[in-house]
């Protein structure tokens, strides 16, 4: 559990439950702490001790009242700017205390909001449900926003400690010095909001899209707490760790979460969760008895489809049976590998309390858990080549010498196993499989190999073979090159999306003459919306020509040095935003470059007003011969590119009609 300082407790939200608005001091109000359905307004604990209490209102907004209010409002939930229409004015309360919140309606899906109230870890938890009642796919624009009673004098963005530029909440502070926290991703979530608090608002807000396929349902799980300060909201995100947020989610929600991955308690997306025991090893049976003692094993022999696997007993957190008629033993180890297959015993040995050892039937467990050991890590970081089976198998394997085979619709491709981030097996929209590149680069396709050959992770070096139908990720590495203003990159139309440069040259017929253009030198590509024949291809200097293509595909090297034929046709979209001068241009702005040299301060400044004239398309060339230039010359090469930042003189920087 995490401590909260002293100072943070005696700020700490205690929050009540309320539907609809009634004016202050009217309106009948559920009675504090009941259970089953309660009439709204409805409060599930007695004023804080600053002698504020808290109430949630229609769509399950939250507002505060008493002697120095913070929030005047939290938690609303827009969709598309508008609140979620509710048809009901009462709530449910459940045995756990979580208020659930149903029948709640925006935009072609219905919601459920469930709310707990954490009072010994210090902040409330929201989780709301989202579930497309349409035959097509929606995207739907969310929105969370909370205002101060009295302003907002500042605020910052947490920073997601596992994934460069993105944020995992916000924390702002009042004018009296109060903090609130507010977290809407967990670290590393594949999906996060933009947050911020935007001047002369005075709200917070959270957004996203989020694309939710016909029939189906999301969720996303929001903190929110207030503190003494922002160093102490800091230090609160920073302890907060998931697996104690999720451990009391009931599993068919758990599963529905999009914004948090998950903690290290469940494993096989939430399906099934690991028994921990606190100052005793667990044992739970299949009658229900739940047996606490110490486990007496020395090793744990497993007999997998890959070969014979050992692992030492302090290597080992967990034991879980999978199936009823021919039960089959997961594994999971300190660092997250999950190993199944069948163990080479029949029973598992116990050291119970007083003393007695017992010996369990292995057909009678149903999961055994380790008590924690000093020196586990909170979470589980999988930054080591993995390997996810279709079983539910998670193994960590040394990274792959040989080349991985692919065939794509640009060709066979060999790829070198340090250039994979991974490759996606099991894909519930289509066959093929997905291939992600370190450089950023996705696309479709098909690994020829029938069988991975591997070595486990470890001391031992054991090679195993992973049937390729047996996989369902690899795992190679968790960095992707971050893309920004100056990546270039080629969007397709089957959504994949290649980041490289064009190479080679290009003979483009226009209407006047037939050009000759470098792939290096062109700035963009776009099909043209009158005939799917014709592109639009713009040039370093944002000169821009229509016409048709002689030839059928594009040469581009993946900026992971990876040589791609690309049909034309295919082609959304290409963006180069540093595209090579012409050589000619080259050499005119070095002739330039070298007058910055001159005795005659006249002569220099002459030369600089001539490389400012001609724009913002020469900035790569001055970038490259600056280094090599003189303290003054290196000066007033930086006064030309910072020119470049305002309205580049002398260049037509519009976009001609397609």
């Amino acid at each position: 559990m995490t401590r909260i300082p002293a100072a943070v407790v005696h700020a700490m939200v205690i929050l009540c439950i309320v539907f609809t608005r009634p004016a202050f001091g009217q309106g009948r109000r559920g009675a504090v702490g009941a259970k089953g359905t309660v009439n709204l307004p409805y409060c599930p604990q007695q004023a804080d001790a600053l002698g504020n209490t808290w109430y949630i209102y229609q769509g399950g907004l939250f507002r505060q009242q008493g002697n120095m209010p913070v929030y005047s409002e939290g938690a609303q939930l827009l969709i598309n700017g508008n609140q979620a229409t509710s048809t009901s004015n009462q709530g449910r309360v459940e045995d756990s205390g979580e208020v659930v919140l149903e029948n709640l309606a925006a935009q072609g899906c219905s919601i459920a909001r469930r709310i707990s109230v954490k009072k010994e870890e210090g902040y409330v938890r929201i989780i709301d449900i989202f579930k497309n009642t349409g035959a097509q796919e929606l995207n739907l624009p969310v929105m969370y926003r909370s205002s101060l009673n009295y302003g907002i004098s500042s605020s910052q963005p947490i920073a997601d400690p596992k994934k460069t530029g993105q944020s995992m909440g916000i924390i702002a502070s009042d004018s009296q010095g109060r903090s609130v926290l507010e977290l809407f991703g967990g670290r590393g979530s594949k999906l996060a909001m933009q947050v911020g608090a935007p001047p002369n608002i005075g709200s917070m807000q959270a957004t996203m899209n989020l694309v939710i396929p016909a029939g189906k349902e999301m969720a996303l799980m929001h903190l929110h707490a207030i503190t003494s300060g922002p160093d102490a909201a800091q230090k609160m995100a920073t302890g907060l760790r998931e697996n104690k947020i999720l451990a009391d989610v009931p599993k068919q929600v758990r599963k529905l979460i999009v914004n948090y991955p998950g903690g290290n308690l469940f494993i096989n997306d939430g399906d099934i969760e690991i028994l921990r025991g606190e100052s005793f090893d667990v044992a739970e049976m299949r009658g229900g008895d739940l047996m606490k003692g110490t486990l007496k094993e020395k090793s744990w022999k497993l007999n997998t489809f890959y070969g014979p696997v050992e692992l030492a007993a302090d290597k080992v957190i967990g034991l879980i049976n999978i199936g009823d008629s021919r039960p089959r033993q997961l594994l999971v180890t300190v660092d997250g590998q999950i190993f199944g297959g069948g163990l080479d015993r029949q029973t598992v040995g116990l050291e119970l309390s007083s003393g007695q050892v017992t010996k369990l039937p292995l057909s009678q467990i149903t999961r055994l858990g380790y008590r924690k050991r000093a020196g586990e890590p909170e979470e589980w970081t999988f930054d080591k080549p993995t390997i996810l089976l279709r079983s539910g198998e998670r193994i960590t394997v040394q990274m792959p010498v040989e080349d991985i085979a692919v065939m794509t619709r640009y060709g066979l491709l060999k790829l070198k196993p340090a250039g994979i981030s991974s490759i996606a097996f099991q894909n519930d929209e289509n066959g093929v499989h997905e291939i992600y590149l370190t450089d950023g680069s996705k696309f479709a396709g098909l690994a020829v190999l029938e069988n991975f050959d591997m070595k486990l992770a470890g001391a031992g070096e054991q090679a195993v073979k992973f049937p390729t139908s047996a996989i369902a990720r690899l795992q190679f590495s968790t960095r992707i090159d971050d893309s920004d203003d100056t990546t270039p990159g080629l969007k397709l139309a089957n959504e994949d999306l290649l980041v490289a440069n064009l190479t080679g040259e290009y003979k483009l017929d226009t209407a006047f003459d037939t050009l000759t253009l470098k792939g290096d030198q062109i700035k963009s590509i776009l099909h043209s919306k009158t005939s799917p024949l014709d592109v639009m291809v713009r040039l370093w200097d944002d000169s821009s020509f229509s016409g048709q293509l002689q030839a059928s595909e594009l040469t581009c090297l993946l900026k992971s040095g990876i040589a791609l034929r690309v049909p034309v046709a295919l082609v959304a979209q290409y963006s180069q935003p540093q595209p090579k001068p012409a050589d000619t241009m080259i050499d005119r702005v070095k002739l330039i470059v070298e007058k910055l040299n001159a005795d005659d301060w006249k002569v220099r400044d002459d030369a600089q007003k001539q490389l400012t004239g001609m724009g913002t398309p020469i900035a790569p060339i001055l970038k490259q011969l600056r280094g090599d230039q003189p303290p003054e010359a290196q000066q007033r090469i930086d006064d030309i590119l910072a020119a470049f930042k305002g309205p580049p003189p002398n260049v037509n920087n519009a976009t001609p009609e397609n």
